[in-house]
C-alpha cells in the first residue's frame, strides 16, 4: 500500500493557493492511495481524527 497524495476538502471553493494548503479541524482530508501498483483508491476521514493521538514535541513550540 502507498499514499498518492492527501489534501484538504473544502466545504466551499478556496479563493487563492494559501487556503488549498491549510486545513482546520473540521476539514475533510482526502487521501489516495494505492495497492500492489494494481488499484487505486482514496478515503476521507476528518482532520480531527486524524491528529486525535498526535501530541506536538515541546521543541517545536519554542519561541512561538
Amino acid at each position: 500500500m502507498y499514499t498518492v497524495s492527501m489534501s484538504f476538502r473544502k466545504s466551499k471553493q478556496p479563493e487563492s493557493g494559501y487556503e488549498l494548503a491549510t486545513g482546520y479541524l473540521d476539514d475533510l482530508l482526502a487521501i489516495s492511495f494505492g495497492l500492489e501498483d494494481e488499484t487505486s483508491h482514496f478515503l476521507e476521514v476528518g482532520v480531527e481524527d486524524v491528529l486525535q493521538d498526535h501530541r506536538l514535541c515541546k521543541d517545536i513550540m519554542k519561541g512561538h
